[in-house]
């Protein structure tokens, strides 16, 4: 699988480096400003070392904050502009280091990207890249758009719609999740109902149902989802309205909850994926560990199997080729004539790929052709 990052992509992405650098260079200098200084140092300038997780304790310890972690979704939870800060100076910083201008010294000079892929190099079993890692890219479109078909060709992506969700209702046995696929109900739509007791709902609480559903099959603590939901999805909640939203969310998806249940009593050593594929386990690992191995477990099958049928199929769409794999994505190039019917092609053989394992839930897939990766 290899990418394109053609010339004009090479000079967007070095403009977002410029502007990365920028940026962190100058957040740097608004830690100065509103830091605590730092006994010892008459200067706060380099006072502190944000890149250190120790005087990143020191320093919130000397503004008034007792930090258990330095994590991303730690930070998120931490009212104070410090926390802010030091979030933001952590993303600018990585994007000017990790995807800086060295990153484009992994680009061939025909414009490709030649990484190694593993098929087995998650422990969930999902694929795994790197040299560079494919799959660890920045997600925003102004990245994404660096990645553009050569001239004549277009960019074929197809998603797998929320297929974590639909392999859990496959899992568990869900009654309430297995009719919403059935009837074709948005399932965001419906947590956000049970959590707010309203049936019409604004799309903010939707958006907070997100988090909800992903985090809470995998039995994450109030606490944790709370963390994730800002982290992750941007959106803020108190323990408390974490804590009601998990109690609507089992009463709502009762399989769910008796599925974890189930996990904990039973203390498995070993977990299948729908596949049959085996991880073991000990008895003693988190139970939504084991949970995870299950369900993402399958979806990184479902998706070897829909790489696995377009190279069986390849002749009956000679010269499109995936390009890339990104956990519930693929993406594959083609000549601009051949868009449509690439488009059915990549899209039935990810649905004849998944839809055996999670019968009867259906499988939903939705397909983008664009010049470049971020959609333009």
């Amino acid at each position: 699988m290899t990418a394109t990052v053609d010339r004009r992509g090479r000079a967007a992405w070095e403009a977002l480096a410029d502007q990365a650098e920028r940026e962190a260079e100058g957040l740097a200098q608004q830690f100065d400003a509103i830091a605590p200084p730092r006994e010892g140092y008459l200067s706060q300038a380099g006072a502190w070392n944000w890149s250190s997780n120790d005087q990143v304790k020191e320093a919130f310890r000397a503004a008034g904050i007792d930090l258990e972690s330095t994590e991303d979704d730690a930070l998120a939870a931490v009212a104070h502009p410090l926390a802010a800060l030091l979030r933001h100076y952590r993303a600018a910083s990585k994007l000017a280091s990790t995807y800086g201008r060295k990153w484009l010294k992994q680009v061939a000079a025909e414009g490709r990207v030649y990484a190694d892929w593993r098929q087995l190099g998650c422990i969930t079993g999902r694929m795994s890249s790197s040299s560079p890692n494919m799959q660890n890219l920045p997600g925003e479109e102004r990245y994404r758009r660096c990645f553009r078909a050569p001239e004549g060709r277009v960019l074929v992506k197809a998603d797998y719609s929320q297929i974590e969700l639909r392999i859990a209702a496959r899992i568990s046995g869900d009654k309430a999740l297995l009719e919403a696929y059935r009837t074709g109900q948005d399932v965001h739509t419906l947590t956000a109902r049970r959590m707010t007791g309203k049936q019409e709902v604004t799309a903010a609480e939707r958006k907070l149902a997100k988090p909800v559903n992903f985090g809470l099959i995998y039995g994450l603590s109030a606490r944790t989802l709370r963390r994730k939901a800002l982290a992750e999805y941007g959106v803020s909640m108190t323990e408390e309205d974490a804590q009601r939203y998990k109690a609507a969310f089992f009463t709502t998806y009762a399989g769910i909850d008796c599925w974890h249940r189930h996990i904990r009593r039973q203390r498995p050593t070993e977990v299948r994926t729908l596949a049959g594929r085996r991880f073991v386990v000990g008895p003693d690992d988190f139970y939504g560990a084991k949970a995870n191995y299950a369900v993402q477990g399958t979806g990184g099958d479902g998706l070897k199997a829909a790489l696995a049928l377009l190279w069986e199929r390849r002749h009956e769409v000679a010269g499109a080729v995936p390009v890339l794999a990104v956990h519930d994505e693929v993406v594959v190039e083609c000549d601009a004539g051949q868009a449509e019917a690439v488009a059915a092609w990549l899209k039935t053989a990810m649905v004849e790929a998944m839809a055996p394992l999670i019968d009867p839930v259906p499988v939903e897939v939705e397909v983008k052709v664009a010049r470049t990766w971020g959609g333009d």
